[in-house]
């Protein structure tokens, strides 16, 4: 029995590693390797590269989070809608999961393809409005050879109160945030949706529930 569940998980450890969504970003570490060099030249950076967003130190029990997130282009030529959404819900996500509070996001969009526009705008909008941040600017390339959305996103925390990713020790409890009750998103089998169809204050609440963790 236990040799089985050892294969199961053998198993789903080389699925996950041979993962298209997982194996294309293999060339991260030669981008880390280099960036390293400059990450913390002001030397008010609190964490190192790996963690949901980065950490500036600005007195007072102060941190600006910064965080940002590219949709697939995949996933914008299926349902551009569904991306423009997204954008803001996993930029939202990084901010909340750090235990700090969402200010204001920026976009830089590519377009190949005009007919996208007006599903990916109203995608961006309503995630937008179902999280109550704002999208304040960006940057267009309206005559590109692709498809592309990258949205970044910028918080506050409490110093003492940040939540990572590191520093975890053996004996340490872990407290798992998470909302099951969700739908699969139908036409995508990865995506488990938690806060399309319900109220928006709602979600706006279980955001916050984070800052005070």
């Amino acid at each position: 029995m236990i040799k089985g569940v050892m294969m199961d998980f053998e198993e789903l450890v080389k699925s996950l590693q041979e993962f298209v969504g997982v194996s294309r970003k293999n060339s991260i570490e030669k981008v880390t390797k280099t960036l390293g060099e400059v990450y913390n030249i002001s030397g008010e950076v609190l964490l190192d590269f790996g963690d949901d967003a980065s950490a500036i130190d600005i007195g007072n029990n102060q941190v600006i989070l910064l965080a940002a997130d590219g949709i697939w282009g995949q996933l914008m030529s299926v349902n551009p809608y569904w991306a423009g959404y997204c954008s803001v819900l996993v930029n939202v996500n990084d901010i909340a999961a750090m235990g700090g509070k969402p200010i204001a996001m920026v976009n830089t969009m590519s377009i190949f393809d005009d007919g996208i526009y007006d599903d990916l705008l109203q995608g961006i909008v309503d995630g937008c409005k179902k999280f109550n941040v704002p999208m304040v600017g960006g940057h267009l390339h309206p005559d590109s050879e692709f498809n592309s959305l990258d949205v970044a996103i910028a918080g506050i925390a409490k110093k003492d109160s940040l939540i990572t990713s590191a520093g975890a020790s053996v004996g340490d409890k872990v407290l798992v945030a998470i909302d099951t009750d969700g739908r699969q998103h139908p036409q995508f089998a990865l995506n488990w949706d938690t806060t399309y169809e319900k109220d928006d204050k709602l979600v706006q609440d279980q955001i916050k529930v984070m800052q005070e963790i």
